[in-house]
């Protein structure tokens, strides 16, 4: 995968750093993945695309989210710009700490923009905007602009969803319920409605049409029109 990515270039920055992307959501890992249409991103501008990529590993029959750490479905991400301390703890590197930005979060690990690149696989602690360090490891590192490096950091110890998180990462999930909530609302708003309207219609098709040669069953609308049109005949007949 990496060097099918490695042939490719970015459609917006034209740079060649260019890696699989994870599949979100059910069109991207049906459909678009049985045509071969696939999602790409640029490790240079970070710009997201899809391409054609028949031969991807991603579309072998049988292929699992597990057996490619780019593939497996991922954690709920915020996007951040947290200040980020990053401390070596590998053998030799003990206690240098590196400062930079986490541009998203998640429980489950983070994407640090660092001053150097650190290897890949390195014991690191992380801490985000002064908070509590998490022990975690360099899964994988980029290229950004021509002295920065980003890393995919992911903690050894998820952060628990109850615990406490630096004020940031705090808004943003409030943030998110919220965001979650409102949708949640007009949803069933445009539920109530339609199911009203789908309602009415029903009603509509189903009055009574006193004109129609066959109807069932006998209601009170139809007995209303039967005694009308007696009273109608009768007072005909009584007429001189």
């Amino acid at each position: 995968m990496a060097n099918q990515g490695n042939q490719m270039t970015c459609p917006f920055c034209l740079a060649s750093t260019v890696h699989a992307s994870h599949r979100r959501g059910v069109l991207e890992r049906g459909p678009l993945t049985w045509i071969g249409l696939l999602p790409f991103r640029c490790g240079q501008c970070q710009g997201r695309f899809y391409r054609l990529a028949p031969r991807d590993p991603r579309r072998r029959h049988g292929h699992r989210d597990s057996d490619s750490p780019v593939d497996r479905p991922r954690p709920p991400r915020w996007e951040t710009h947290m200040r980020a301390a990053v401390s070596l703890v590998s053998a030799g590197h003990a206690g240098e700490v590196l400062e930079g930005t986490a541009e998203n979060t998640s429980l489950e690990g983070a994407r640090v923009r660092l001053p150097v690149a650190l290897p890949q696989g390195s014991q690191v602690s992380v801490s985000l905007e002064g908070g509590p360090a998490r022990a975690g490891s360099i899964l994988w590192v980029q290229p950004h602009g021509e002295s920065e490096s980003l890393h995919g950091i992911n903690f050894r110890v998820p952060m628990e969803r109850g615990a406490s998180h630096p004020r940031p990462l705090s808004r943003l999930r409030l943030r998110r319920w919220l965001r979650r909530g409102v949708v949640t609302l007009i949803g069933l708003g445009v539920m109530a409605l339609a199911a009203y309207g789908l309602v009415s219609i029903i009603d509509a098709l189903r009055a009574y049409d006193p004109w129609a040669k066959f109807y069932e069953p006998k209601d009170t609308e139809r007995e209303r029109f039967e005694l009308q049109r007696r009273d109608e005949e009768m007072k005909r007949s009584r007429r001189p």
